[in-house]
């Protein structure tokens, strides 16, 4: 079989190329992952079965004006926590990121350290829900509704979605 130099030297070029092109997408893929922040949580609000996300803005502009003062006092007092919290979320996303691109793969510490951020996830989350729910305490049952339903933001309208007109077909998962 004789193959010549250029049809050689092509062929490996070639290789090399799409052996790039794969491990780019690979780790492309794995870093955008880790640089995503944690799924959005979506709870109901009550008296209705619409999935909705919490707009911490909306729930502030909904208070009264009384109340406003109070809550970003409460909120600034929960600050120096959840700035830990963060950095600690951060620091755990970047190690993982390490493990993830490692020669060797630590299933057991990759596990442990998804295990460690889930923890430090649910403890942000835990968090913010103790301050709702101090600054929520205090109002009438009329100005509550009225403040979470301003909080709760549809779907459709999280980061300029349009509801789909009809005929139109739907983006996955929605």
């Amino acid at each position: 079989m004789n193959i010549s130099k250029n049809s050689l030297s092509i062929a490996l070029l070639l290789s090399v190329a799409i052996n790039l092109l794969v491990l780019g997408a690979v780790g492309g893929i794995t870093m955008a992952g880790l640089r995503h922040d944690a799924p959005t949580v979506r709870t109901m609000t009550p008296g209705s079965a619409v999935n909705y996300q919490f707009n911490p803005r909306a729930f502030l502009r909904a208070l009264p004006e009384n109340e406003r003062r109070r809550a970003m006092r409460a909120m600034r007092s929960a600050t120096g926590k959840h700035r830990q919290l963060s950095f600690a979320i951060m620091r755990t996303r970047a190690e993982l990121g390490e493990l993830l691109a490692a020669e060797q793969l630590d299933t057991n510490e990759i596990e442990s350290r998804f295990k460690h951020l889930n923890q430090l996830e649910a403890e942000t989350q835990k968090l913010g829900q103790s301050i709702v729910i101090k600054i929520l305490a205090d109002l009438d049952p009329q100005t509550r509704r009225r403040v979470i339903k301003a909080a709760g933001r549809r779907p459709n309208q999280i980061q300029g979605r349009r509801p789909n007109r009809p005929g139109q077909r739907q983006a996955p998962g929605n």
